[in-house]
């Protein structure tokens, strides 16, 4: 159940008076606040629909808002609006959390399966603030024996930034605050909600805050127990480095630059509609496709291959006969070869589609919470608090304003040449 935060606020400063009058309670994180948030939109023809953030309170109506980004949501994986609070305890990832912010994924929950579906689908369409608001819960009740007031509440968030702009990026941040729009403050060292310092985010041995580009596309096999085949661009990761502004309590998580193949391949973070095609397969329903070659704009790219000698059943090919061909061994079909190319890759089904992961970036961190801090600030205030993200363009010359749509122009020419082919 959601509620607004005129009602939350209200809740919480009595919360408060309790709190003050020597009752003991947690804070806990009761649900994402619609308040600055627009109706569901239908579901699109690809089966998606988004929940557009906006700047101010939109509860009367979006008439002169500002909406900077949105949350998009797809069944069955994800219902509308599209993030839930999950509060399964999961004593993981150095902390014991609360629970997690994920996806409204129904039967989904923080310590569901890897690929399960749990990232929170954050699109951003342009380059002003994106304010999240979630509800806190000021529980009155007393805590379990042996519990302290501020032993830290913790919970994971699991994010995913989504390169919309029509603008290759250079990088982003994330705030924690109160308040929406011109009303927003970031949360100060007294007010109660800041970045985990004791979660260890993924990769293993990232510190409390990690980012990157899905593993399918940039990764060693030998360093994730849930891949057997590498990256298809390159065994590296491929990320933006990030720091914290306070190495105790951190309230901005910002990137410091790419790391990885990435840019040698692609500049800077592409957006959506300039990413290649590629020739994909859906090896097993539900999971995520194998990219098997690319539309390096001169023809399919493959890098990717069968193993001659298939186990199990004859003709049947699994995940597992897939192996990365080295570059010596890359293969390149012109577009009216589709037919060799798929011969060439011992008759898989093949489709092409757009390489959307390259557009996505995975963020990891956690949120950590003090109830008494939080009840006697700004978080009392407002029943709520606030995460912010915003992205920066690539800063670009005198006359960039053509390069702009350049990378959509190149991702127009690719199609064409292939559908002329």
């Amino acid at each position: 159940m959601f509620t607004s935060r005129r009602t939350q606020a209200i809740l919480a400063a009595s919360s408060v008076l309790a709190l003050l009058a020597g009752g003991a309670q947690a804070v806990t994180i009761s649900g994402w606040d619609l308040t600055n948030v627009g109706e569901p939109t239908e579901l699109n023809e690809d089966g998606t629909g988004f929940s557009y953030v906006y700047d101010r309170d939109v509860s009367g109506g979006t008439e002169g808002a500002i909406s900077s980004g949105r949350i998009a949501f797809t069944p069955p994986e994800a219902l509308a609006p599209g993030i839930k609070v999950d509060e399964t305890d999961d004593d993981k990832r150095g902390v014991l959390t609360e629970g997690c912010l994920m996806t409204s994924n129904p039967p989904n929950t923080c310590d569901g399966p890897f690929q399960s579906g749990k990232r929170i689908k954050q699109q951003m369409t342009g380059f002003g603030p994106v304010d999240l608001v979630f509800n806190l819960d000021f529980d009155n009740s007393t805590l379990p024996e042996g519990d302290e007031l501020n032993d830290p509440v913790v919970y994971q968030v699991f994010h995913r930034l989504i390169n919309v702009t029509d603008s290759m990026l250079d990088g982003f941040k994330i705030q924690l605050g109160f308040g929406v729009g011109d009303d927003f403050k970031v949360a100060g060292e007294a007010d109660g909600v800041f970045f985990s310092q004791d979660f260890e985010a993924q990769p293993d041995g990232s510190g409390p805050a990690s980012t990157q580009f899905p593993f399918g596309l940039f990764g060693d096999a030998d360093t994730n127990k849930n891949f057997t085949l590498d990256g298809f661009f390159e065994p590296e990761r491929a990320k933006y480095a990030v720091e914290l502004d306070d190495d105790v309590v951190a309230t901005e998580l910002k990137s410091t630059g790419l790391v990885g193949p990435y840019e040698a391949l692609f500049g800077n973070w592409l957006p959506q509609q300039g990413v290649p095609e590629g020739a994909l397969w859906e090896y097993e329903v539900g999971k995520d496709p194998l990219v098997m070659a690319w539309d390096t704009g001169e023809g399919w790219e493959v890098r990717r291959g069968i193993n001659d000698s298939l186990d199990g059943v004859e003709g049947t090919i699994s995940y597992d006969d897939v192996f990365s061909l080295e570059e010596s061994a890359w293969e390149t079909f012109a577009y009216d070869q589709w037919g060799e190319m798929v011969a060439f890759l011992s008759d898989v089904p093949l489709f092409a589609d757009v390489i959307e992961d390259l557009a996505n970036l995975n963020v990891n961190f956690g949120i950590q919470l003090d109830h008494e801090l939080l009840a006697q600030g700004l978080g009392g205030k407002y029943g709520s608090f606030t995460m912010r993200t915003i992205v920066s363009p690539v800063p670009l010359p005198a006359g960039a304003p053509l390069l702009l749509g350049g990378l959509g122009a190149l991702a127009m020419v690719r199609r064409r040449r292939r559908r002329a082919a």
